[in-house]
């Protein structure tokens, strides 16, 4: 994902943790900022982001020539997504039920994360609504089950405002973090985890929905 230096250091103040990736040491932020005070695209802040989806640290690297040049930056690395037999990295998500998703809470149920971009209906269509659905309607009443709308979007609509639809999801609006903490490069991803936290799969795609069924299937016995 693309973002600028001023995003980042919006957010980054004086108490917070910075490394340079080069030296191991840590700066402070005035110390940063005298480093791009000439060249403002010279280095770049990448967040370490916590289990709530938020930045708790930063680590400084020099900007690539095409970034430099651009004054873009790519954060996300597919090699970094959430691989199939490691633990999820842990997650607090609210939900638009305003209750809390915790991983650890969530050993013994299956749990399906789904990042999209946003409930608008350019985004999430109706077609897409009933293949997913379809797709969860064994499980419909199966508490051991739950499914997350990972939203990249600012707000999310109210269900029932959702293409006239009911939700095959809890929807977690604001998550943009949450997109960048696993390194979502496409949506729809579809990950799949076990009872015991494990990753079973990484589907990315519209053309998902049959491999969840599969997965699902396997995973729910």
């Amino acid at each position: 994902m693309k973002k600028s230096r001023a995003n980042y250091t919006q957010q980054a103040n004086e108490a917070t943790p910075i490394t340079n990736s080069v030296t191991g040491q840590h700066i402070t932020m005035m110390q940063y900022d005298q480093l791009v005070k000439e060249d403002p695209y010279a280095y770049h802040l990448i967040p370490n982001y916590d289990e709530y989806g938020q930045p708790s640290a930063y680590t400084m690297r020099q900007a690539t020539a095409e970034e430099h040049e651009t004054h873009r930056f790519r954060d996300r690395d597919p090699a970094k997504q959430p691989k199939v037999g490691q633990i999820i990295a842990p997650f607090v998500m609210t939900g638009l039920d305003d209750k809390l998703y915790r991983s650890s809470d969530l050993l013994g149920k299956v749990v399906v994360l789904s990042f999209l971009i946003s409930l608008e209906k350019s985004f999430w269509s109706n077609q897409q609504a009933d293949d997913f659905a379809n797709v969860l309607k064994p499980y419909k009443s199966n508490s051991g089950l739950v499914v997350l709308g990972v939203l990249n979007s600012e707000q999310a609509k109210a269900p029932e405002q959702t293409n006239g639809n009911a939700l095959p999801f809890v929807p977690v609006p604001n998550a943009y973090g949450f997109h960048n903490k696993y390194h979502i490069t496409a949506v729809p991803t579809f990950i799949v985890i076990d009872k015991t936290g494990k990753v079973v799969s990484n589907l990315q795609g519209v053309g998902s929905y049959e491999k969840l069924k599969q997965i699902l299937e396997t995973t729910m016995r």
